[in-house]
């Protein structure tokens, strides 16, 4: 089972480490240059799951090392500061460098401050949530680098089903700022993100943008949207090839409220199955190479198979979906 993991960055030191690292990627060749040839394949698994390097590390301190060595790929983390939770992210990969730290902290780093237990973590997501909301279930004070306790992680494990839904429901659908995923995978958007999109209808901002989404779009999609689709699809799923139109349903990618919602570019064609575990996150599209990427925990199963498959697009430009909102539903999806 995952683990949860909070690091904080009060101090100004750990601050413009943080900055370096976790608020903007990491240049490529500061990492590669610094790696031995033999973790080449796991570090460009990494820079792809992650959409580029995003690193933190931990000092030498007794306590630290302890923490580096329980923590493992698929662990949670969370990023506080100043008494609030400000980013999130999942544990790609765990490294000791100090050749690697000296590279992206600065080589002028005391031995004692250097960074050298380092991890690598997915896009961060930007959140905004005071320790205190989550006091229920979480501490609201912490030290430099801190494991939640087993029999707290063991509790929200029981009570949401996994720490990954907790994330969602707990962090990602109740902070201040940022988009969310909420546990029906719909996706609702902050206004600087819907404007930079091009998407953002100015009349729904009357009702606050931290208003969730009042009705749940209808499971098959909008009739108009599902229709276009069809059309645009040639009536097969976009990553199964299925043909059975009965079960083919109109997959939103940014689900919202506005105008622009029902557009062909905001929406793929998808077989039932696929759709439910789109909108969970499970499955999401990497845009660089326009294929499928899925959650870790589904490479078990049969739909490994369509692990790194071209995602089926319409001939038609305009009716393809829209890049930018892939972008964003992966990212959410921390895949």
């Amino acid at each position: 089972m995952p683990k949860i993991f909070v690091a904080t960055v009060d101090n100004a030191r750990d601050r413009t480490d943080f900055e370096k690292s976790v608020l903007r990627p990491v240049e490529r060749q500061a990492i590669i240059s610094n790696f031995s040839d033999a973790t080449y394949p796991e570090l460009i698994d990494i820079e792809r799951r992650g959409r580029g390097f995003y690193a933190w590390g931990l000092k030498s301190s007794p306590e630290n090392v302890q923490n580096w060595f329980v923590a493992g790929v698929g662990d949670l983390l969370l990023i506080g500061y100043k008494g609030s939770y400000r980013h999130y992210a999942k544990v790609l990969g765990r490294y000791e460098n100090s050749s690697a730290a000296k590279e992206i902290w600065g080589d002028d780093t005391p031995d004692e401050d250097l960074r050298e237990y380092m991890f690598f973590l997915s896009e961060p997501i930007t959140i905004g949530l005071p320790y205190e909301d989550l006091a229920d279930h979480l501490p609201t004070s912490y030290q430099e680098f801190q494991q939640i306790d087993e029999t707290v992680s063991n509790h929200i494990n029981t009570e949401f089903g996994t720490l990954e839904r907790f994330a969602r429901k707990r962090l990602l659908n109740t902070a201040a700022g940022g988009p969310i995923l909420d546990m029906s995978g719909m996706i609702q958007l902050s206004e600087q993100e819907l404007s930079r999109l091009q998407m953002f209808d100015p009349q729904s901002s009357k009702e606050g943008r931290t208003k969730i989404i009042e009705d749940l779009i209808k499971r098959r999609g909008h009739p108009a949207l599902r229709q276009a689709l069809l059309t645009a699809y040639e009536a097969r799923c976009a990553i199964s090839n299925f043909n059975a139109v009965d079960t083919l349903e109109a997959a939103y990618i940014v689900p919202y409220r506005g105008k622009y919602t029902h557009d062909a570019t905001n929406g793929i064609l998808l077989r039932s199955d696929l759709h439910a575990l789109f909108d969970m996150g499970k499955i999401a599209i990497d845009t660089r190479t326009m294929s499928i990427i899925m959650a870790d925990e589904l490479m078990d199963t049969s739909y490994r198979l369509l692990a790194g498959r071209p995602l089926r697009y319409p001939k038609e430009e305009g009716q393809r979906p829209s890049t930018e909102a892939l972008d964003l539903h992966r990212k959410l999806a921390g895949l």
